[in-house]
C-alpha cells in the first residue's frame, strides 16, 4: 500500500500530465477522485489543495485566466 503522501503525489502528477495533454476534462476528474479520497479519508490538508487545484482547472475550462504560480 502506498504512503498518503505518494497516493496524493500520483493523483497530482496525473492530473498535471492530463492537463499538459490538453485534457482538461480528464486532470478534474482525476483531481476530484483524489478530493473524494482525502475528504473519506479525513485528510483535509490534501483535500485543501486539491480543492484548489480543481477550482483553478475549472476556471481554465471556463476560459477564466489562472495564476499557477501558487
Amino acid at each position: 500500500m502506498m504512503s498518503k503522501g505518494a497516493t496524493y503525489s500520483k493523483i497530482f502528477r496525473k492530473a498535471g500530465l492530463a492537463w499538459g495533454k490538453g485534457d482538461l476534462n480528464k486532470a478534474m476528474a482525476l483531481l476530484q477522485e483524489g478530493l473524494d479520497l482525502a475528504t473519506e479519508r479525513g485528510d483535509t490538508d490534501a483535500a485543501r489543495m486539491l480543492q484548489a487545484d480543481l477550482e483553478r482547472y475549472q476556471g481554465l475550462a471556463r476560459g477564466e485566466t489562472i495564476d499557477l504560480s501558487s
